[in-house]
């Protein structure tokens, strides 16, 4: 007979490995080197299970939607081609939203950095750069939904919005809006608080969005405070 604990996830059948865990994680990397390396990081935690390995983009999707991983590792460029791994992380996002995303690469621009983040990932790191501990702390912080960005990121992120330039672009009444998305204040409160009308909240978000380049509020939280907009 099948027993199942008040602790097992509801979408994840009791038959896949480690359904119990807090931490059910998918890496994607072509390197088996990477991908063992990761895992044995993460294992180190009891709490923490890899629950499957990948190498191409069709099997990273199809294991994420196999497994329902509450973190996906991967490296934007599993066949050389990096958009098609940002595509990834758009469509994981769309489709599968109860997994976050944390990007691990050998090298990136800064537009890499930045259209990963406006794809959906919470976090961003270079893999000389971090370290055992640090890996654990992101892979954490990103299945809190917080953002995690390793050394140098936030400098390629404030270099590729243009973080000065962005400022500037915004005004006195958008940055006072944003700031209040940063709080968590939903569109009536933002109303009430700058005593303007609930559709005038709208029609400053959307500009802030287009301004940003990004598509949701929260992404556009996210890039502010990283970009030093909320300063």
């Amino acid at each position: 007979m099948e027993i199942v604990t008040a602790d097992a996830r509801a979408d994840v059948a009791l038959g896949r490995r480690a359904p119990l865990a807090k931490t059910r994680v998918v890496v994607a990397d072509r390197t088996v080197i990477s991908r063992v390396g990761i895992r044995t990081i993460l294992e180190r935690n009891p709490a923490t299970a890899v629950v499957a390995e990948t190498s191409s983009y069709d099997h990273t999707l199809l294991a994420v939607e196999e497994h329902a991983p509450d973190v996906l590792i991967i490296d934007l460029d599993l066949g050389d081609d990096t958009t098609k791994g940002l595509q990834l992380c758009e469509h994981v996002t769309a489709r599968f939203p109860q997994t976050k995303i944390l990007v691990l690469v050998s090298s990136a621009s800064e537009f890499v950095v930045v259209d990963s983040l406006r794809r959906g990932a919470l976090g961003f790191y270079l893999k000389d750069q971090v370290s055992a501990d640090e890996l654990q702390k992101a892979v954490r912080a990103v299945q809190n939904g917080d953002s995690s960005l390793g050394h140098g990121v936030s400098k390629l992120i404030a270099k590729g919005l243009g973080g000065a330039q962005q400022k500037e672009q915004l005004s006195d009444r958008e940055l006072d809006v944003l700031r209040l998305l940063a709080r968590g204040l939903a569109n009536k409160e933002i109303s009430k608080q700058l005593f303007i009308s609930e559709s005038t909240v709208k029609f400053h978000v959307h500009n802030i969005c287009h301004k940003v380049g990004c598509t949701k509020r929260t992404q556009v939280v996210h890039f502010a405070m990283n970009a030093g907009l909320l300063n």
